[in-house]
């Protein structure tokens, strides 16, 4: 398991990739959990979990995909 890593998203003036150890995330994280990182020189300095990012887009993802199953009964409807 040591030799696994994660790959992060990270959005600052640009957006860049940066491999980790997954063993270095905080417990709780996953595809999908957005962090709050400090980066220095292109390494992990810190990571902790931003569980109300994390929830905020999960629930437009929802609001999205509610209105996507509903435009498509709709559809469905016509036919």
């Amino acid at each position: 398991m040591d030799n696994i890593t994660a790959v992060l998203l990270v959005e600052g003036e640009q957006q860049t990739q940066l491999q980790v150890p997954l063993s270095s995330l905080p417990v709780g994280s996953g595809e999908g959990v957005w962090l709050l990182v400090r980066v220095e020189g292109g390494e992990l300095m810190e990571a902790h979990l931003d569980l109300e990012q994390t929830e905020q887009v999960q629930e437009r993802i929802r609001q999205k995909r509610a209105l996507l199953l509903e435009r498509m009964a709709r559809g469905r409807r016509k036919d």
